[in-house]
């Protein structure tokens, strides 16, 4: 192997990090990153579901779209349903509060370090303080020039928790609006053609 310094400075978190810590040590980070995983996965399906229940072409094919693959766009199908779909406009206001809220916690704000799903997701778990409770996540972004903009970004326990609290309270609001939808009565409504 070269003793050639990383590319730009940038130190890879690749050869060693936190999943190949010791289990008794790493379980307290991997179990609550896993917790963020297992209930943004959870609420991600559940959007899915909704996405594939309402955007038909024949309920409207003005408003018809091929299914999103990338997040913010499946926010965008949605919001385009429920803001303009006669059929669900008591439910408008439910998912605009929603779509703003899984906005702000799915998006970087510009250069601050906030917390959300790109970085929680798709970050390296570099090492773990237990006494301090910290996790220390090695995120990349690969930038326009080609380069590698590459950090590392410190959290805790309780922010990993948090975070994880507002994904399942997402999934809880979700669901009044799925459990009304995802009924023979809530389909039939579903198909009052516009």
């Amino acid at each position: 192997m070269s003793n050639t310094p990383p590319v730009n400075g940038v130190e890879f978190a690749f050869y060693h990090s936190l999943v190949d810590d010791d289990p008794s040590h790493a379980a307290p980070a991997l179990e609550a990153l896993g917790r963020v995983a297992a209930s943004w996965s959870r609420m991600e399906h559940h959007l899915d579901a909704l996405i594939i229940q309402i955007n038909k072409p024949v309920h409207s094919e003005s408003l018809y779209a091929e299914h999103p693959v990338s997040f913010s766009k499946k926010i965008d199908v949605l919001k385009s349903w429920f803001n303009r779909y006669p059929p669900l406009a008591s439910y408008r206001e439910d998912m605009r509060y929603l779509t703003s809220r899984l906005k702000f916690i799915s998006k970087e704000n510009g250069s601050k370090v906030v917390l959300n799903r790109n970085i929680l997701l798709h970050s390296i778990p570099a090492s773990f303080d237990g006494t301090r409770r910290e996790i220390v996540l090695h995120h990349m972004m690969f930038l326009p020039d080609g380069n590698i903009r590459s950090r590392h970004i410190t959290i805790t326990l309780e922010q990993l928790a948090a975070y994880a609290g507002i994904v399942q309270m997402c999934n809880q609001y979700l669901s009044y609006i799925t459990r009304e939808l995802f009924t023979r009565e809530g389909y039939e409504k579903i198909q009052k053609r516009e």
